[in-house]
């Protein structure tokens, strides 16, 4: 694995993780303007918030070891940094938090001969997201050698991610739904927006997914 073709997409990756994580940062703005909010919901935010600082950190620690601290030293590739496993490690929590959290307020949301019918094949997806980044994570903590990568990649990455796209998309449609149902009944003008730029920032937050996981894949 050479660095011309081998961390393009790992910079690259790394460059939108870091801003987008500008955006989390604004995680005291919520706590300032929603402070009403109950325990259920200001935990997931700290907890997303506290992971996505360590997926971060870890990502510029794999970059800066084979960039900066290793440049010019083709052997220091034939071995895989500690920080790689344990980003996708962070990661793979920091999705199955948000897409249970979600899964949670469709359940909310369903009609109730629905909930179960709704939710139980997309938590299927999560769950499997979830062992698959789990077994790359401990794969690559256990085994050093880079040469264990494409095993990985075929193996585990590869089918998460397309898990996790096919999950998000099951939240997006049903969240466009749930809130599109919600808002065909009588309601105020405010609520009725509320639940307009939900499906709004579902359908963008699908998309966005779908962008991150596509270079991902070809690794």
């Amino acid at each position: 694995m050479g660095i011309p073709d081998g961390f393009g997409f790992t910079f690259i990756g790394g460059l939108v993780s870091t801003m987008l994580y500008g955006t989390t940062t604004l995680v005291y703005v919520y706590y300032m303007h929603y402070s009403e909010d109950t325990f259920t919901i200001k935990m997931p935010v700290a907890a997303i918030w506290t992971l996505d600082t360590l997926h971060v950190s870890f990502v510029c620690h794999v970059l800066y070891h084979y960039l900066i601290t290793n440049y010019g030293i083709p052997t220091s590739l034939n071995y895989i940094i500690w920080s790689l496993p344990a980003s996708v490690l962070t990661n793979i929590f920091m999705v199955s938090v948000i897409q249970c959290f979600f899964v949670h307020r469709i359940y909310c949301l369903c009609r109730p001969q629905l909930k179960w019918l709704v939710t139980a094949p997309i938590m299927l997806f999560v769950l499997a997201q979830f062992g698959l980044g789990m077994g790359t994570a401990v794969l690559g903590l256990i085994d050093h050698r880079s040469g264990i990568l494409k095993q990985i990649t075929y193996y585990d990455m590869t089918p998460a991610w397309v898990i996790i796209i096919v999950a998000e998309v099951l939240i997006t449609v049903s969240l466009c739904v749930v809130s599109n149902s919600s808002s065909s009944g009588p309601m105020f003008s405010r609520t009725k927006r509320l639940l307009n730029t939900l499906i709004i920032y579902a359908v963008n937050r699908c998309l966005l997914t779908f962008r991150h996981c596509r270079p991902c894949c070809h690794q």
